[in-house]
C-alpha cells in the first residue's frame, strides 16, 4: 500500500525510462505524489504514457510523456533535451527501460545468443541516458540515479539466465558509476525486486509456482510494482542521502543479502 510521501521531492524534476506500464508507470506515479515533476518515457505505447501523466497531473504535478528508444543513442539524446526543456534540469533518474528483446525462458547453455543480446541492450538502454543525465549532474554537484535491476542477478536462477546475467552487469555498472560520480555528490544505487505482477511477468504469474514463491517468502506474498516504486522515491529523496552504491532488494526478504 501507498504511504503519503508528504511531497518529499516538491521541486525535483524526474525522468522514468519505460515508464509508460508496470514498475516504471508506478514510480512514475510515486514520484509525482511525492511532489516532483515527472518525464514519462516511452517507446510506442503513446497512449498508456499520457495516462501516467494524466494520473500525475490529478496530484497536482507536472508531468509530461516523452517518447524514444533509450537503446539508440540520438533517440536518447532527443528525448532527454525534450525533458529537460519541458520541465528543467532532471535532478532524479530512474533507469527502468530493458533492452534486448522478448524475455527467453531459457538456461544459460540454451541462450548464449539471447544473453549476450540482452546484456548488450541493457547497458545501452542504461548507459545512454546516464552519460547524458549524469554529466549534467556532475556539473550542478548533485542529484540521484537508481537502477531497476533484479534479485534474479544474485539468485542465480537459470530459468531466466538472460535477464540474471543482464541484472548483474547493471549491478557493476551501478557500482562503477557510484564510485565515479559520488565526489560530485551524484548518488546512484540499485533497486532489485524479485518477481513482480506486470504485463512483462504475465505468463509468469500465470504458473502455480507463485504460491510456492509466496510461501517461502518471509513476508508471505510477492512484491507489487507499488512497492518497488516507493523503495526508488525514498532512494532519490535525501532520505537517503548518505546511501549510494547499494543494491536493495525488494522481493519480502526472498533473497537476503
Amino acid at each position: 500500500m501507498n504511504t503519503d510521501a508528504g511531497r518529499l521531492l516538491a521541486g525535483r524534476t524526474a525522468l522514468v525510462t519505460g515508464g509508460s506500464r508496470g514498475i516504471g508507470a508506478a514510480t512514475a506515479r510515486a514520484l509525482g505524489r511525492a511532489g516532483a515533476s515527472v518525464a514519462v518515457n516511452y517507446l510506442r505505447n503513446e497512449q498508456a504514457a499520457r495516462d501516467v501523466v494524466r494520473d500525475i497531473e490529478q496530484e497536482n504535478a507536472k508531468a509530461v510523456a516523452v517518447q524514444g528508444d533509450v537503446c539508440d543513442p540520438d533517440a536518447a539524446a532527443e528525448l532527454v533535451w525534450q525533458a529537460t526543456e519541458l520541465l528543467g534540469d532532471i535532478d532524479i533518474l530512474v533507469c527502468n527501460a530493458i533492452g534486448g528483446g522478448p524475455v527467453f525462458r531459457g538456461t544459460a547453455l540454451d541462450s548464449g545468443f539471447e544473453i549476450q543480446s540482452r546484456v548488450d541492450g541493457q547497458l545501452r538502454a542504461t548507459l545512454n541516458v546516464c552519460r547524458l543525465v549524469g554529466a549534467a549532474m556532475r556539473q550542478r554537484r548533485g542529484g540521484s540515479i537508481v537502477f531497476v535491476g533484479s534479485s534474479e542477478s544474485r539468485s542465480g536462477a537459470p530459468e531466466v539466465a538472460d535477464i540474471a546475467v543482464a541484472k548483474a552487469a547493471q549491478d557493476a555498472l551501478m557500482r562503477v558509476l557510484a564510485a565515479e560520480l559520488g565526489p560530485d555528490g551524484v548518488r546512484v544505487n540499485t533497486v532489485a525486486p524479485g518477481l513482480v505482477p506486470t504485463d512483462g511477468s504475465a505468463p509468469t504469474r500465470r504458473l502455480p509456482a507463485v504460491a510456492a514463491i509466496e510461501a517461502v517468502t518471509p513476508l508471505r506474498r510477492i512484491a507489487q510494482a507499488e512497492d518497488v516504486a516507493d523503495a526508488i522515491v525514498a532512494l532519490s529523496s535525501d532520505l537517503c542521502r548518505h546511501i549510494t552504491g547499494a543494491h536493495l532488494p525488494v522481493d519480502g526478504g526472498q533473497i537476503m543479502h
